[in-house]
């Protein structure tokens, strides 16, 4: 993005709420149910226009529905036609006391379990080594064995990207404070605690918050605009598969810029719009999500987000990272309209995502925006 023309949009908020997403979350037993006292029909508001430039948007999709977790409702998605912009939105989109319903079965913040399958134990050694190397991160197990296992994770650049952003691309540091901003169960957190960054959280969902707290984690609940932290009091801020859910995305990040120190950074990860699986799959791409997805950005869109926020620096990328999944839950949704999280794949569609993945990154070589996420790292 370097070399990159400054241009000013106006923000466009008619018909937008100010407020940033809160989900509601229904628990009974720890599986998420529908409240049985209230409709599960989830209102609307008209959103002709362009968040942010204001232009007016052309049809993409008609028609979407909810693939995942069967949200009812009928959505259109509408893309800017501005080529500086280019941000794909929901219109008309929940509003925003409604939006709790598109949540009720969606799945909550927990641990993955680890498979204790052969391949899976020598996959997590070759991963540990790898870590440990290049982050420091160095568990009692780790050996000299495992250290040699992780200069294998190089043959696979697809693997190397999610690996290093299991640390969000961080270094290890020594007491300076990170925020995770939709820090769900805490995993993530715990591993840079362990890098040394003094960390704390924030999420929406209370059970969630519940498990991370049981690791020993300082978290709080509810937005990040409520929680009225002081200026300049964070090093790094991190935020994973969340602004595409907000309402109000250049609130979050100037909320961000605010409480970041000088010289601090905010790391963001989110679907790419222009990623080679939304241009092969279309409609059916998992990155689009209705209607829990309610903005979708290009990367150039993102990058004048932090701008507008007041970031200097941007730095805009994608990877590949989780490509094999999209590529798999994708096709799931092409071939039969839904797709269910975590179901089983039989082993020659793992082995065409992965194939896909690889094929995906060696494209990003000469198209560098094509890849399946956009990272945003931005100094302060």
């Amino acid at each position: 993005m370097k070399g990159r023309k400054k241009k000013e949009f106006p923000l466009y908020k008619e018909g937008i709420s100010k407020h940033k997403l809160q989900i509601k979350f229904i628990h009974k037993k720890g599986k998420n149910m529908v409240n049985q006292e209230t409709s599960n029909e989830i209102r609307t508001q008209p959103c002709p226009a362009c968040y942010l430039c204001g232009g007016q948007g052309s049809s993409l999709y008609e028609g979407l529905r909810d693939r995942l977790f069967g949200a009812t409702g009928n959505w259109n998605l509408k893309k800017c036609q501005n080529p500086e912009c280019g941000l794909l939105w929901l219109d008309s989109m929940p509003v925003e006391e409604d939006i709790g319903k598109a949540y009720q079965n969606y799945f909550t913040h927990q641990d993955v379990t680890a498979l204790s399958t052969w391949p899976h134990r020598v996959y997590r050694s070759i991963k540990e080594g790898y870590l440990g190397h290049k982050y420091g991160f160095k568990k009692e197990s780790f050996t000299k064995w495992k250290h040699l296992l992780g200069i294998l994770i190089y043959l696979h650049p697809v693997r190397r990207s999610g690996l290093d952003y299991t640390f969000m691309c961080l270094p290890r540091q020594h007491g300076e404070r990170l925020l995770d901003v939709g820090c769900g169960s805490g995993s993530m957190l715990k591993q840079m605690q362990s890098l040394g960054w003094c960390v704390e959280g924030v999420d929406v969902d209370p059970i969630a918050l519940e498990n991370a707290k049981s690791k020993g984690l300082k978290v709080r609940l509810g937005k990040l605009e409520d929680q009225m932290y002081l200026n300049n009091c964070f090093d790094a801020i991190t935020m994973s598969h969340l602004i595409e859910h907000v309402y109000d995305p250049l609130q979050l990040l100037r909320e961000c810029h605010r409480i970041l120190k000088p010289s601090g950074h905010l790391l963001v990860v989110t679907p790419n719009s222009e990623s080679l699986g939304h241009r092969m799959f279309k409609d059916n791409w998992l990155g689009l999500d209705p209607p829990r997805h309610l903005h979708l950005f290009t990367p150039s869109a993102l990058y004048q987000l932090a701008e507008r926020a007041g970031f200097s620096k941007p730095k805009i990328s994608t990877m590949t990272r989780g490509a094999n999944g999209s590529f798999l839950a994708s096709r799931d949704i092409q071939r039969t309209g839904i797709h269910v999280m975590d179901s089983h794949q039989p082993k020659f569609l793992r082995i065409w995502a992965e194939a896909m993945s690889l094929v995906e990154w060696m494209i990003s070589k000469a198209n560098p925006n094509i890849g399946e996420e956009i990272a945003l790292v931005a100094e302060k």
